[in-house]
């Protein structure tokens, strides 16, 4: 088949779009043999540098964990508070209508010591009982807590929904838990 003027045309511009595109495309020799180069470098040592911060930092984390044991005990004298709404005893409830017992004043016999202890154990008596009347208002809140949306669940068959049937019914007795008005 022999072309025509318009096909002969139409041949040269792709002839000359893949000349064009052959002087811009690499060669696969080229792309080959860099692609090699790149997979032939041997793979890294560990860095130094690398060593030396991990090492740095596990010492830290050791010493700052033996700083933290020795000093996790309590000083028995530092008075603890609890965070809100939380107690640090059992909740006992009644204690809304309860007065905190304040101390006693010490007799002249018992040392400055004694007497800034008694101070100190009662203060953090208070505030404990402080903390149970704060846990055992926010748990009776909690507990008469209703959904707003409860009602909105309820159906009228709500009592043949949970009611099951015995397994040694009848198909006729079981047909009474079926409507009776057919839809």
């Amino acid at each position: 088949m022999e072309l025509v003027g318009e096909e002969k045309r139409i041949q040269a511009l792709f002839s000359e779009v893949k000349l064009a595109d052959e002087q811009t495309t690499p060669s696969f020799a080229g792309v080959w043999f860099r692609a090699q180069s790149k997979t032939v470098r041997r793979p890294r040592a560990f860095n130094l540098l690398f060593v030396a911060a991990a090492t740095g930092l596990l010492v830290c984390v050791l010493v700052s964990l033996g700083w933290w044991s020795k000093h996790r005990q309590q000083d028995p004298d530092v008075v603890a508070t609890a965070p809100r709404g939380l107690a640090t005893s059992p909740v006992r409830v009644g204690l809304e209508n309860e007065e905190v017992n304040l101390p006693k004043p010490m007799s002249k016999g018992k040392s400055r010591g004694a007497k800034s202890r008694a101070l100190k154990l009662a203060a953090r008596r208070d505030v404990l009982l402080v903390a149970n009347r704060r846990a055992a208002r926010v748990a009776k809140t909690i507990a008469s807590w209703q959904s707003p949306t409860a009602t909105l669940l309820d159906s009228q068959i709500d009592e043949l929904l949970k009611a099951l049937p015995q397994l040694n019914q009848t198909a006729n007795e079981l047909k009474s838990f079926l409507p009776s008005e057919p839809k």
